[in-house]
């Protein structure tokens, strides 16, 4: 039986052509009219068809998550003397790029699904918070209509964190849709990729020009972005190149059947598992539009979860915690915990006096309920390409090892 990947999910001849048609054409520039070319490029070329996929208005490609995120944030006008709530279970990039922006991130619980407490958003939106960055983790979409319900009532900008969910969905909508902005990730381990890439989405014109500008401080000076009617702010540069471009317009083709075949063993894997004693399938807020990564599995206490884990290893099921994943856990941020806001002192936001009225500290014992739902839970990695056996021999070994963790 084939093991969880250790590569990206699907990348092949179609990419490799891609990539050597771009670059034998002479045009590495993602902006066209200054390569002489009369067709969009590979980059804008896939921001149109991400725009058609995620039926959005408007769709700007970067060279990361992180670099959308902060693009995102520059648009919505967040900066000093500025909040912004992030969960505690996340890529540390998320709350980065709020420092990025000026602003002080303050960390809110996660529920049992693994993604922000609607119920912790309500709690710490106070007077200087602007926004909230809601994380579909691990492809698992957050309760959106109770934060979206909290946000309304709170008058706080959504900007979605999709980084680890393309092509995921809520009731029916694409997630990074439901916000006023939403952020996409094609890093090398994420659902499609072009190693490095990333890409923002929204509606709203305006946004969109700000994060432009964000992405591109000189980009008044080319003549493609005429189009682009404010005036040009000092911004930095996340252009992203043709080379990622070919590749992500190729890996879009493939984005479809990558979902399917997640999902199919998603669902047929959680359908044959049978929960025991301490161990139970974990809630979701949306299990259709979960995009299949893992199956995940939420334990009564941590013992019964290191033990199920131990079990699983023995079986040769590809399986971990949240608990042991130092990047995605707010107690192993040290910068932001130690408030390293930035490089140079006077462009730390920890230090800058208009952020002295924003809740800066960061309590030793915070996040309790995180910390307990993360020591409890385990993730079933999925491979993409088991077969409809594999998955049963999966579930078999499985429930062997649920059933000898409750026995004992």
């Amino acid at each position: 039986m084939k093991p969880w990947r250790t590569t990206m999910y699907r990348i092949g001849n179609s990419e490799v052509t891609a990539v050597r048609e771009a670059i034998k054409s002479g045009r590495l520039f993602r902006y066209a009219n200054m390569t002489g070319a009369k067709e969009q490029s590979r980059v804008e070329a896939f921001e149109s068809c991400w725009e058609k996929f995620t039926g959005s208005a408007h769709c700007l490609s970067t060279t990361s998550g992180t670099s959308s995120l902060i693009c995102s944030l520059t648009a919505l006008g967040i900066g000093p003397g500025d909040e912004v709530i992030v969960p505690g279970y996340t890529y540390i990039a998320t709350a980065l790029a709020v420092l990025k922006a000026g602003a002080i991130p303050v960390i809110a619980e996660i529920d049992e699904s693994c993604t922000l407490d609607p119920k912790s958003l309500a709690e710490l939106a106070g007077p200087r918070t602007k926004a909230v960055i809601p994380v579909h983790m691990m492809g698992m979409p957050c309760d959106m209509d109770s934060i979206l319900r909290v946000s309304r009532e709170k008058n706080l900008y959504v900007l979605e964190d999709a980084c680890q969910a393309a092509g995921g969905t809520y009731k029916g909508k694409i997630l990074g849709t439901l916000g006023d902005m939403g952020v996409f990730s094609f890093n090398f381990y994420k659902i499609i990729a072009s190693g490095e890439g990333g890409a923002l989405i929204t509606n709203n014109r305006k946004l969109y020009e700000r994060a432009f500008m964000e992405h591109d401080g000189g980009g008044a000076l080319w003549p493609d972005n005429d189009d682009i009617k404010a005036p040009f702010f000092a911004g930095g540069n996340s252009r992203n190149s043709e080379i990622s471009g070919a590749i992500l317009l190729e890996q879009l083709k493939r984005l479809p059947g990558i979902l399917s075949d997640l999902r199919m063993v998603h669902r047929t894997l959680s359908g044959l598992l049978e929960p025991a004693g301490p161990v139970h399938i974990a809630p979701s807020r949306d299990t259709e539009g979960d995009c299949g990564i893992q199956t995940t599995l939420l334990t009564d206490d941590t013992v019964s979860m290191r033990k199920l884990l131990n079990l699983l290893g023995e079986a040769g099921v590809e399986a971990d915690s949240p608990v042991d994943s130092d990047r995605h856990l707010f107690y192993n941020w040290d910068p932001i915990l130690s408030q390293r806001g930035a490089a140079h002192p006077l462009m730390n936001p920890y230090k800058m006096p208009a952020n002295a009225e924003c809740r800066l500290d960061y309590p030793e014992d915070m996040l309790p309920r995180t910390r307990d739902i993360v020591s409890r839970t385990i993730m079933i990695r999925h491979n993409i390409d088991w077969s409809e056996k594999d998955v049963m021999k999966t579930a078999e070994k499985i429930n062997r090892c649920i059933q000898k963790a409750a026995a004992s």
